[in-house]
């Protein structure tokens, strides 16, 4: 049967572009050589160097994992061989022991996502897709949000409890390489993606980027009503309302333990001054650092003897309370008396914390291990619990309505 030349140049064009994707994502024989390697390697390293791998994975049955996915090498593509690293490091369990893909390069599409209430929300879009905010993802190609959901949970990184793998399927399901790696997306990396904002029904078809910009972003944290006294940056800061007596101390990230410790001198002078009596720790949306950096602020707040000691403290935490601030919101609920305000904690009070890392040698990317054992409660939970849960919606999000916050104000009696 003969073809005309514009139906020969459509199947070459297929042909060429069916070549290509083999090329990009296919595992061709050095790599196979490349990865077993590194496979070795990381089953070498992780024994000796986590404190105690076989916590919940037995020894045989890590080993028969790495040995199967030796053997599954020359039919992977490379996005199937991340996805089966990620499944393989997320059975060990624990929520510093991770393959978390630093140094990949990965695209990822113009949205980013979280899980509110057991529905996956838009948050922060480029510019030219900030009409999507506050948008429940429904579907991607013609996989439903649920079950797209259901399979990051299986593989997702630094994913500790319920609660943090909430946080952190969202934020890797946009990256391009995971969705074809898991077969939701084809190799152009082109998809359908339906949403609904209100009663409508959006489908938009979206390109995944190397350089997306999050330009437009939807938040419910709001500490506006503070004037702030002294700030050492963006993320940790003190201030105070207009009257003094309430202090409110930013805590989203961590820094040396001598800058705190001026930050924390400056606090407890600015508390002595004014005789303040209430006092809001805001430890939400961080993912941790050195505890000790958190316990040399309270070494300096025990000092504030005009604070109410016996019910004027509050830690504000949620479900990225992670690592060490998970570890010193412990801590400053017995050394502070604080009420902590706000939900569960994306880390258990129990656990692998103190996170090392090495380098797999052929691919270059960075594999994350747990080097101590630490209790900070008596329990077994698999998260720290607030005294006061107060759930976030979207229409919080999207009214930049801070109820948790609200909640603390209104105790206080504002």
């Amino acid at each position: 049967m003969s073809i005309s030349l514009k139906e020969y140049r459509v199947k070459f064009h297929l042909l060429l572009l069916s070549m290509i994707s083999l090329h990009c994502y296919g595992v061709n024989d050095v790599e196979v050589k490349n990865w077993k390697a590194d496979l070795e390697f990381y089953a070498k390293e992780m024994p000796e160097k986590h404190i105690d791998l076989y916590h919940t994975i037995s020894k045989q049955s890590f080993n028969e994992e790495v040995t199967q996915l030796k053997s599954s090498l020359p039919s992977l593509t490379k996005n199937q061989l991340l996805i089966e690293l990620m499944r393989l490091t997320h059975k060990i369990e624990d929520g510093h022991t991770s393959f978390p893909l630093w140094g990949a390069n990965l695209k990822s599409f113009p949205i980013q996502l979280k899980m509110l209430k057991g529905d996956l929300y838009v948050i922060k879009a480029t510019k030219d897709f900030k009409h999507l905010l506050g948008a429940k993802l429904d579907k991607i190609n013609d996989m439903n949000a649920e079950e797209i959901y259901r399979l990051f949970a299986q593989i997702t990184p630094f994913s500790e409890n319920k609660y943090s793998t909430q946080v952190r399927a969202a934020q890797y399901i946009p990256k391009a390489e995971l969705l074809n790696g898991l077969g939701i997306i084809n190799d152009t990396f082109q998809a359908r993606f339906k949403f609904t904002i209100g009663k409508e029904l959006i489908e938009q078809q979206l390109e995944p980027s190397h350089s997306n910009e999050y330009t437009a972003e939807l938040t419910y944290l709001n500490n506006s009503i503070f004037s702030i006294e002294e700030k050492l940056n963006e993320n940790l800061w003190f201030g105070s309302l207009n009257d003094k007596k309430v202090v409110y101390f930013k805590f989203r990230r961590y820094t040396s333990i001598s800058k705190m410790e001026s930050l924390s001198e400056d606090l407890l002078s600015f508390i002595n001054k004014n005789k303040s009596k209430k006092l809001i720790i805001d430890l939400r949306d961080n993912y941790g650092g050195d505890f000790f950096v958190g316990l040399k602020l309270a070494q300096l707040l025990v000092l504030a003897d005009s604070i109410d000691w016996k019910s004027g403290v509050y830690v504000l935490i949620d479900n990225v309370t992670f690592s060490a601030a998970m570890s010193n919101a412990a801590q400053f609920s017995q050394l502070l008396n604080a009420q902590l305000i706000g939900e569960p904690t994306g880390a258990k009070p129990s656990g692998y914390q103190d996170m090392g890392q090495f380098i797999l040698p052929n691919s270059n990317l960075e594999v994350t291990y747990s080097k101590r054992l630490y209790h900070f409660t008596s329990d077994l939970k698999d998260a720290l619990y607030p005294d006061i849960n107060i759930e976030v919606s979207i229409d919080d999000y999207i009214s930049n309505k801070d109820p948790q916050l609200k909640w603390i104000l209104n105790d206080i009696g504002l």
